[in-house]
């Protein structure tokens, strides 16, 4: 199994942070005139909590590494985790529409993978590059441990084209 080093293209990221200042914008102005309201300010403060704070997230996945190695999958940056191959117990796959219907054309919606293990929960989604080769190796292991996975989550390996292939069980 060969090292991978991926990060999150800023390219894919300037969406979120589009959202984010636009939301901040919005709320934010409201914000700042309406001192003599608590009410107000406080329902429009904590909104405006909620973008700052994605846009923060935003960052983090920014500035974040993702290591795979033969031994584990880490994230390196803030928050940083790292998790053994042989210790995932369970894996959510999950896919989000932007539309009503799921279709087999990948391009209206996106993936996001949950890794679970005794050292915590890790995460990517499929903005992620080579997101694919990524879930084939997280399948693998996770399949090898006997880790909890939904049939949700199959499906969704399914769709993405991966396969896990084991060796025969020896009979005796």
């Amino acid at each position: 199994m060969d090292s991978m080093t991926l990060r999150y293209p800023a390219r894919s990221l300037y969406g979120d942070y589009i959202r984010a200042l636009i939301g901040v914008v919005i709320l934010g102005t409201p914000f700042f005139y309406a001192g003599g309201s608590p009410i107000v300010a406080t329902i429009l403060g904590s909104l405006l909590l909620l973008f700052v704070g994605f846009g923060v997230r935003t960052y983090f996945r920014q500035v974040t590494t993702i290591s795979v190695t033969p031994d584990a999958i880490a994230a390196i940056g803030p928050f940083g985790k790292r998790i053994a191959w042989d210790t995932i117990n369970r894996v959510d796959l999950k896919y989000f529409s932007t539309r009503r219907e799921r279709s087999a054309n990948r391009g209206d919606g996106w993936m996001q993978i949950k890794i679970f293990g005794p050292e915590g929960c890790m995460q990517v989604d499929s903005s992620l590059p080579q997101f694919n080769d990524l879930a084939a190796r997280i399948a693998e292991a996770a399949f090898r441990n006997g880790a909890e996975m939904s049939d949700t989550t199959v499906e969704n390996f399914t769709t993405l084209g991966v396969t896990v292939t084991f060796p025969e069980e020896e009979t005796e």
